[in-house]
């Protein structure tokens, strides 16, 4: 069945936008009132500041905006994720980032204005009554000033904030709107409709074999012939990192990578490049051998002639004789948060009932999966076609919003500052409540198996699929650092050379392999990919102290979620007793990656 269009879908599939906004009018009017906030700030930013109180009233000016600015973006966004073809949500978009771009200038401004009083006098300052909760913003000024150019270059490259996003913004309207891939039909004759998305979220799961290769080749045909607009739009991201590095006086790329915010509430990874490359090399050198030990499984259960891409996340057996309802998945999810306690359960019955979600499949869909904040609640869109792996992908989206409800309900928005390095953490542990859910449920050996293909889900999703990108990256950020021009044929033979040094010869790599850095909107992120193998490491491990009943841990994790900001990323795994700095935790979750293939193949000796 081809797909709907967004006008065939039913409310109860959709989120309700009015608590942000009653009606596009409403949200207008919001637009115009941030502009009016940007300029205030401005203005006030333009003259000295006589003391802290006319620090701390900018402040107060700067909390309303961003506030009304996430809410004017989640509102815009929202509408665009729904149908990307739409004009009248394209207007929205449109609308929304250019008030976003002139709260950046102001908020630049505002930046700017505090780092040209002398440090001496600002921490004294800082010390006032009206000024102490605004530590952690403060603490952001002093990372930005030892790489801070001049006010008017600072001024310049605010008002062009759009335009170095521009990239990425190609990429989603290409693959949202323009892209078109034909639909396939599955082994019992049924026509699916396809997408990159609905191939790396549903298709890729399913043990139909037929349909899997049929939607792979609909992908690959369907990127094929944007190859080259892509290549230029990438290049131009990577391009723009390596030039913005070096004018800020940054080491590398990737020091500068690791230190910048990637916007909005996004913070800094705050660890050095080296983190990076031993996350990197353990995952790619550790990982691979039990990877490349399952897809052999995978080809002889299977009766596989060869393994393709497409093949490495497929069920040996069919996991569910009946596709699964949303209330199936509604119900699943709040069964497995039962041992995060009841702070979780509130919060996750909430965002049921009240429609925080959009789980319609419909045309024009934006291509992945996201959970965003707001001054009401968080919006998760996850499309759910009935598969388990939709489940997964909701729960781990609901997992953020968990996150994003406590930290938004207990910081002040100039404050909030979700660290990449923690922010799959609090996702990847919803995972593993229900795989825990789901093992409790299996009445035998074979249904415990079953458990654990769909719990391998997880670790393909973020330790293989996620680290190859990253490894790519890794690779393309090099070769723009040494000067290497970037082109199309440049994408291609990166990303296979990553997937061929990944999978070695268990699997046969064709085109897509050639094509794969064309699959998510990822790779406009900086090293944003790479934090999933972070959050999925600690997450693997603390699920295992929670539901191992201990509560100390469990209190302390309630704890960090609540932290908007002020900590960095290590400090926050350490109040819970994880020591990600370091490689052993990452060896403590391969190995129990290695456990499941264990347990795999003596289920299917």
């Amino acid at each position: 069945m081809a797909l709907r269009s967004r006008s065939e879908v039913p409310e109860h599939e959709t989120w309700d936008l009015t608590p942000l906004f009653a009606s596009v009018e409403a949200w207008e009017a919001g637009v115009r009132r941030v502009r009016q906030l940007a300029d205030e700030i401005a203005d006030v930013a333009s003259k000295s500041f006589g003391g802290p109180s006319d620090v701390a009233r900018a402040l107060a000016l700067h909390d309303e905006m961003l506030q009304l600015g996430t809410d004017v973006e989640r509102y815009a966004m929202s509408r665009f994720a729904e149908d990307a073809t739409d004009e009248g949500a394209q207007r929205l978009v449109s609308m929304a980032q250019l008030a976003l771009d002139r709260a950046g200038e102001a908020a630049e401004s505002l930046v700017a204005a505090l780092c040209r009083v002398p440090e001496e006098q600002l921490a004294a300052w800082r010390q006032d009554e009206a000024l102490r909760p605004y530590a952690p913003y403060f603490g952001e000024i002093d990372r930005e000033r030892r790489h801070r150019l001049a006010d008017e270059a600072e001024k310049v490259l605010a008002a062009h904030l759009s335009a170095f996003s521009l990239p990425s913004g190609i990429y989603e309207a290409a693959t949202g709107a323009d892209m078109r891939f034909e639909p396939v039909v599955d082994s019992d004759g049924r026509e699916v409709g396809v997408t990159p998305s609905a191939l790396l979220m549903h298709i890729e799961t399913s043990h139909d074999t037929a349909l899997r290769h049929r939607a792979y080749d609909s992908v690959v045909n369907g990127l094929r012939p944007y190859q080259h607009t892509l290549a230029r739009s990438l290049g131009a991201k990577i391009q723009n990192d390596v030039v913005a590095a070096r004018l800020r006086g940054f080491s590398s790329v990737f020091e500068m990578l690791q230190a910048t915010r990637l916007g909005g509430t996004m913070a800094a990874n705050q660890v050095p490049p080296e983190h990076y490359f031993m996350v990197q090399d353990v995952m790619m050198k550790e990982l691979a051998p039990h990877m490349r030990r399952l897809a052999q499984l995978r080809k002889r259960v299977m009766g596989l002639e060869k393994v393709r891409l497409c093949d490495t996340k497929a069920p040996f057996v069919r996991l569910t004789d009946a596709e699964l309802t949303f209330d199936d998945a509604r119900d699943l999810i709040l069964e497995a948060a039962r041992p995060l306690g009841p702070t979780y359960g509130d919060i996750l019955r909430r965002a049921f009932e009240e429609r925080w979600i959009y789980w319609a499949r419909n045309r024009g869909n934006w291509n992945g999966a996201f959970c965003g904040e707001s001054s009401v609640h968080p919006y998760v869109f996850s499309p759910f076609e009935g598969g388990m792996y939709g489940v997964f992908v909701m729960a781990h989206e609901l997992g953020h919003a968990v996150h994003l409800y406590l930290a938004c309900q207990n910081e002040r928005p100039s404050n909030l500052s979700f660290s990449n390095l923690f922010i799959e953490t609090p996702s990847t542990l919803m995972e593993h409540m229900v795989a825990n859910a789901l093992i409790h449920r299996a009445e035998d050996d074979a249904g415990r198996a079953k458990v654990r293909m769909m719990q391998m889900f997880t670790f393909h999703h973020d330790f293989v699929t996620h680290q190859t990108e990253a490894e790519i990256l890794r690779r393309l950020y090099t070769l723009a650092d040494q000067g290497e021009p970037l082109s199309t044929d440049v994408f291609r033979r990166v990303s296979r050379e990553v997937l061929a040094d990944f999978w070695q010869d268990a699997v046969d790599l064709d085109e897509g392999a050639d094509l794969y850095w064309m699959r998510q909107p990822h790779y406009y992120m900086g090293l944003y990919p790479y934090t999933y193998a972070v959050g999925l490491a600690a997450s693997t491990l603390l699920a295992d102290r929670i539901l191992a009943g201990d509560d100390e841990v469990l209190t302390r994790w309630i704890e960090v979620l609540r932290v908007g900001g002020g900590k960095a990323p290590l400090e926050l795994f350490a109040h819970v007793g994880l020591d990600m700095g370091q490689p052993a935790p990452y060896r403590e979750a391969i190995r129990k990656v290695g456990e499941i293939v264990d347990e795999l193949e003596r289920a299917f000796a």
